[in-house]
């Protein structure tokens, strides 16, 4: 079923259903819409049994104008140009501080993975984290949290301390120790506030720093990463904090000036970065929801210590690639605005010389000297690599009719001796763009150096006849606006006004393999709106409904909270799965408060892995 919105202009729009991968089970699809201004809505319904597998999202500019900032949303979502963007998805329907700070918590919880980090250092700032990997380490997680609450103007601040970085946030007047790399926070005794770093310092001196004696974190339990952190108890090893304020903790200062945390994060959290690019005409943006095989940024050395070191954390669990590919028209009037030119180029649409890029004419007083014309590639996604296509023209070999072509500053081709005419040659950037370093490549020029011989008789050209630019990109998967099952509501949006021209492309495919388990419908115990007297009830609901014959569901995931959207647990131990397909699950002691109104949800999951959605929001009281 196709849907589309006009909305002062004309729209086309195309559906293909391309032939199914696998019998019976996965239809593979194709949706294309044309677009003629700069902001449009349209609709796709994804069939199916459950949500599809996205593919590819294309954004192909087939006009004569730039593109500029253009940006997809499906279902409202996926708009991360900016942090404030980002922070704003992230907390939307928020109302307090508390609840801006658990939407942070949880869209990095849902939007991201905790692995070895990307080791570009622009990774710690949230435009670069979500849109380009969407993975990192504690450190990655933490600076991003941070700069997401203070561009929407809540206080946080990262601890760096023993083997391990966390985030604290402030609301409710006071600080809270919110791990969102670990996804941990820790209660104070009255099972309801989260603990402060200070509070959990002191915890750990009054026990000894032994984990029995700790009352704080006996309930939640501890990692080893959490574990190091409070290895110091005893308070050795001061420093300040950046705010000046004297604070336990490790390598905030090297000395008495260096600043581990404002040189180490802060420099790269607090940049400016968004995902302003411009796409020109004959160019597109290609876009793949599961990246090719071992091509991500310092993909060899992370390999490399997989494999020597069987450090299955150096490669990410999922990533996503793309290409930028830019075939640009060397005959359009428009050309001579996407071109830099240097020592007197000149192009066919400004003279009637062939080929289309190429010396000037005697005439011109430059014939016969050097010539340079650079086509520059700026993308706010990492580069990873890509592909250089061209044919060149070169009407006589003497010495000073030449062709050599440089990709950031690196030769990578030249016209072998004695060749003439029109010469095709194609040249692999994987090494010379190969993505390593403090900071990920997003810009790289491709030169190209040309001249003819001034005392060729008659006179000959040498120049470009056509070209292709392929860029590989890095992007992370959960950044791109995928669909789902049911009807989606598109918005394409950009900043060029006036009449233009794209092709937006949507390439998925639908799943009949599998129905998800029906949600369970009813709180069976406690009864929703019920009274408990027991402090450490054993919950239970009514089973969840299999649709496919000989699955059952063999596992649930449950969750307690005091959100009456049940969007956060009390404490994170009661964000679990049961391992059990049985429709109960018992609360350990220690956990529930007198006189209190919980919130409680599940969904159950089945044996081929496949989860429900979440059940309604159910409620009870615990008696005074």
């Amino acid at each position: 079923m196709l849907k589309f919105h006009l909305l002062g202009a004309c729209a086309v729009a195309t559906f293909l259903l391309l032939p199914p991968e696998s019998s019976g089970q996965v239809a593979r699809k194709e949706y294309s819409q044309i677009v003629t201004v700069n902001d449009y809505t349209y609709e796709v319904e994804v069939g199916g049994f459950r949500d599809p597998a996205n593919e590819t999202i294309i954004i192909e500019n087939l006009g004569d104008k730039p593109l500029v900032n253009p940006r997809i949303t499906v279902n409202g979502e996926k708009d991360w140009f900016d942090a404030e963007a980002i922070a704003r998805e992230a907390t939307r329907g928020c109302r307090t501080d508390e609840e801006k700070v658990f939407g942070i918590f949880n869209f990095l919880k849902d939007q991201s993975h905790a692995l070895g980090g990307s080791d570009d250092q622009e990774g710690l700032n949230p435009v670069v984290f979500f849109n380009v990997y969407g993975y990192g380490q504690c450190a990655y997680h933490s600076a991003v949290a941070v700069a997401l609450a203070r561009a929407i103007g809540l206080k946080a601040r990262v601890w760096e301390v023993f083997g391990h970085t966390v985030t604290e946030f402030w609301y409710n007047n006071a600080w809270h120790m919110i791990d969102t790399d670990i996804a941990l926070y820790y209660l104070m005794d009255d099972n309801r506030t989260i603990a402060s770093m200070e509070q959990l310092w002191e915890d750990q001196k009054i026990s000894g720093g032994t984990p029995e004696g700790a009352r704080l974190t006996k309930w939640s339990g501890r990692n080893l990463a959490i574990r190091q952190m409070y290895q110091d108890y005893d308070g050795k090893d001061d420093y300040l904090w950046q705010d000046g304020i004297e604070q336990r903790g490790y390598r905030y200062f090297y000395g008495d000036f260096f600043c581990y945390v404002q040189n180490g994060y802060d420099k790269y959290a607090f940049e400016t970065h968004s995902q302003a690019m411009t796409i020109r005409p004959r160019e597109k943006l290609v876009r793949n929801f599961r990246g090719g095989p071992n091509k991500f940024f310092e993909y060899r050395k992370h390999l490399q210590e997989y494999k020597e070191k069987n450090q299955r954390w150096r490669v990410p669990v999922t990533w996503s690639d793309g290409q930028l590919i830019w075939s640009p028209d060397l005959r359009a009037e428009y050309i001579t605005d996407y071109v830099s030119r240097n020592r007197g180029p000149a192009f066919s649409v400004e003279d009637g010389i062939e080929p289309p890029l190429h010396t000037r004419h005697r005439d011109g007083k430059v014939y016969g000297t050097r010539t340079l014309a650079t086509f520059e590639v700026e993308t706010p996604y990492t580069i990873l690599g890509g592909k250089l296509q061209a044919r060149v023209f070169r009407g006589a070999a003497n010495e000073k009719d030449r062709i050599t072509v440089s990709v950031a500053r690196e030769k990578i081709w030249e016209a072998p001796a004695g060749a003439t005419g029109s010469l095709e040659f194609e040249v692999d950037l994987n090494e010379v763009l190969y993505p390593g370093g403090m900071r990920g490549r997003r810009e790289y020029s491709v030169a190209f150096d040309f001249m003819a011989d001034e005392k060729n008789n008659p006179p000959t050209q040498t120049g470009i006849e056509s070209i292709q630019i392929t860029t590989d990109v890095q992007c992370a998967p959960r950044s791109l606006p995928g669909l789902s099952l049911g009807k989606n509501i598109i918005r394409y949006r950009d900043e060029t006004p006036g009449p233009h021209q794209v092709k937006i492309t949507h390439v998925w495919s639908e799943r009949t393999d599998n129905h998800p388990p029906l949600p369970p419908a009813e709180a069976v115990y406690p009864a929703d709106g019920a009274a408990v007297d027991d402090l450490s009830p054993s919950f239970g609901w009514k089973a969840a409904r299999e649709n496919d014959k000989g699955d059952r569901v063999d596992n649930h995931q449950f969750t307690i909270s005091f959100d009456p959207e049940c969007r956060w647990p009390v404490a994170t131990a009661l964000m679990r799965e049961t391992g059990s397909g049985k429709p109960e699950w018992k609360l350990p002691e220690g956990w529930l408060n007198r006189d209190t109104t919980y919130y409680w949800k599940v969904k159950a999951r089945d044996n081929r892995g496949i989860w429900s959605e979440w059940s309604p929001v159910f409620r009870f009281r615990t008696a005074k």
